[in-house]
């Protein structure tokens, strides 16, 4: 299935092309018509000179058509349409126009059938390019019996296959040569479509993450300024309270930077990782103090179950699960492990609307915005990359009638 963007490029090509052989086609009816016009070479036989002149206004007139449809396609189905029957068009105009001057066999009007062939690269590389050949070589071998039997010619088949042969071998340059730049040329597009993307991916990453350490800026320098300007007024605990709550956002500020550096690192494979058996129930503990207090969280993982994995790596991964989780979800958010064979499945669920599907495919690229907006897009990927370094393996799973479930797998510690 295309995409919308890989169909209007197709359209384009076709219309481009379309294009030229307007041209060409408009160039070549006068051309015609004065070569028929000029012909002496030979007399003509009854009826036939008439013959010519009516294939040279079928072409004139089928050419103003083309042109009118030309300009009326908006369709990458009308298009291929309109170059298949501007193709057949031009075939059957050429073809017969060599046929008709079968009475004359030193003629080297035989030639002109290759435009075919080049017409037929042109609009469908290839393909296009043989299967036109193919069509002309049928109705040239068919013309040369008939001008044997009509006209009293010797039928001479080294003539036809090295004419024919001449045809093929142009068929197969053009069709290749055509091929490749059509290769070549959705190479550009969809490195040109990669450039764009990254564009719009770098600025939408700019902003999201001026968001990202403007919010804790904001809540540190609150803080802090309360402190300074009525720290007199307040006793130990509130005093407390805001230092604690300020370095909780410095804290988060950290965890961005750190995020950042560890996915260049896991880009570039410099990350490092210490591999030993972790307390499951005390690594999401530990991750759960960055979720707000309001939000209930319920927790319902032994505490004798234990995981093979780097231990503040496990930890970071939980943190940007349970914070999505409440970001982008509604609570009541439920952490539990359930057995999986030699694997332990870590399960992050939360009430909220879940992901659209549209949405899944690209849940774990780096730079993601989820639906609320002011995220950088980082967690989910680091997750993904962290968890597949300490061999295991992450997965999103929709909750029915809503919700969103993170499945983090994890080897048994032994």
């Amino acid at each position: 299935m295309l995409t919308d963007h890989a169909q209007e490029t197709q359209l384009g090509d076709l219309l481009r092309r379309e294009r030229a052989m307007l041209i060409v086609r408009t160039v070549g009816i006068p051309w015609a018509l004065l070569q028929v016009l000029s012909y002496q070479d030979r007399e003509y036989p009854p009826g036939i000179k008439a013959r010519v002149l009516a294939l040279v206004a079928i072409l004139a007139v089928g050419d103003l058509v083309v042109w009118w449809v030309y300009r009326r396609v908006s369709t990458l189905r009308g298009a291929r349409i309109l170059a298949a029957s501007s193709l057949t068009l031009d075939t059957f105009v050429i073809s017969g126009i060599v046929w008709l001057y079968a009475f004359d066999p030193d003629s080297a009007l035989w030639a002109v059938l290759f435009i075919s062939a080049l017409e037929g690269a042109l609009r469908f590389q290839l393909g296009g390019a043989l299967g036109a050949w193919l069509g002309t070589t049928v109705i040239y071998v068919a013309r040369e019996a008939w001008a044997s039997q009509t006209y009293g010619f010797t039928l001479q088949w080294n003539s036809i296959t090295f004419r024919m042969g001449i045809g093929m071998v142009i068929a197969l340059v053009a069709g290749l040569m055509a091929r490749d730049l059509m290769r070549e040329r959705h190479r550009l597009s969809r490195a040109l479509e990669e450039v764009e993307a990254l564009n719009e991916l770098r600025a939408g990453m700019v902003s999201t993450l001026a968001h990202d350490v403007r919010n804790p800026l904001t809540a540190i320098r609150g803080s802090l300024r309360t402190v300074l300007t009525r720290g007199d007024q307040m006793d130990v605990e509130t005093k407390q309270k805001f230092l604690e709550a300020a370095d909780l956002q410095a804290e988060r500020l950290t965890r961005l930077a750190n995020d950042l550096l560890d996915l260049a690192r896991l880009e570039s494979g410099r990350l490092s990782l210490r591999r030993e058996g972790v307390g499951l129930r005390d690594a999401v503990d530990a991750a759960l103090r960055y979720v707000e207090e309001d939000i209930e969280v319920r927790v319902d993982i032994a505490p004798t179950v234990r995981v093979d994995g780097d231990p503040e790596r496990l930890e970071q991964v939980f943190v940007n699960l349970a914070t999505n989780a409440a970001s982008h979800g509604s609570p009541p958010i439920t952490v539990r492990a359930e057995p999986n064979g030699q694997s332990i499945d870590v399960v992050f669920e939360d009430a909220g609307p879940g992901i659209p599907a549209e949405e899944v495919a690209s849940l774990f690229d780096p730079f993601r915005s989820g639906p609320k907006a002011g995220s950088v897009g980082l967690g989910l990927a680091i997750v993904k990359a962290l968890i597949e370094a300490q061999d295991g393996s992450v997965r999103y799973e929709p909750v029915h009638p809503q919700g969103s479930r993170f499945v983090v797998s994890l080897p048994v510690a032994t």
